[in-house]
C-alpha cells in the first residue's frame, strides 16, 4: 500500500486537532507551523476531511477547525480513506483498483478474470479490517506509548488475521 503524502500529512494535522480537544479551534495558520507546512496545502487537507464529515470549521474570532467527533469515535482507516485521492473501496475493488492500472486501453485486459485482484483484494481487507478497528486517540501520546498501545492490540487482538476474506467483484 502506499501512503501518499496528502494521507501522511493529513494524519499529522487530525493529530493536532485530536491533541487539541473539541473545545479549541486551530487555525490553518497553526497547524501549517506546527507541523512545517504551507497554510494552503493545510487548508486544502482540511477540506477534504470537512467533506468527509471528519472534521468542522468554526467560525468567528477564535475559529478555526476541531474533529467531528471524539478521536476514539474515528478509526484510522476511516481517516485514510477520507484522505485517499483515489479511494479503493472495499466493497467495490474490481472498478475502484482495476481503473486505476488500464495500461494503454480504457479498461483493464484482465477485467473477467485476474488473479493479481485477488491478492490486492485480500491484502486490502486485511488491512483495513485493522486500521477500521484502531482509533484515532490511539497515536496520541510520546512514540513510545503508542507503540506499546500498538503491540498490545496486535497481541491480544487476532482480528486482523480472523478476517474473512470476501470476493469483492
Amino acid at each position: 500500500m502506499k501512503i501518499t503524502s496528502l494521507q501522511e500529512y493529513g494524519m499529522r494535522c487530525l493529530l493536532q486537532l485530536a491533541i487539541g480537544g473539541m473545545n479549541h479551534p486551530q487555525t490553518t495558520t497553526s497547524i501549517a507551523q506546527k507541523e512545517g507546512l504551507s497554510r494552503d496545502y493545510v487548508e486544502k487537507i482540511l477540506f477534504q476531511l470537512r467533506k468527509a464529515d471528519v472534521v468542522k470549521s468554526v467560525r468567528g474570532i477564535n475559529g478555526g477547525y476541531i474533529l467531528n467527533r471524539n478521536p476514539e469515535d474515528i478509526s484510522i482507516g476511516q481517516a485514510l480513506m477520507a484522505l485517499s485521492e483515489k479511494p479503493i473501496r472495499l466493497n467495490r475493488i474490481k472498478n475502484d483498483l482495476c481503473k486505476q492500472f488500464p495500461g494503454k486501453k480504457q479498461e483493464c485486459v484482465h477485467m473477467n478474470s485476474c488473479a493479481i485482484r485477488m491478492l490486492w483484494s485480500m491484502a486490502m481487507v486485511q488491512l483495513y479490517a485493522v486500521l477500521n478497528h484502531l482509533p484515532l486517540s490511539f497515536l496520541i501520546g510520546p512514540e513510545e506509548e503508542v507503540q506499546r498501545r500498538l503491540i498490545n492490540v496486535f497481541e491480544k487482538n487476532q482480528t486482523y488475521k480472523e478476517s474473512k476474506v470476501e470476493v469483492l467483484a
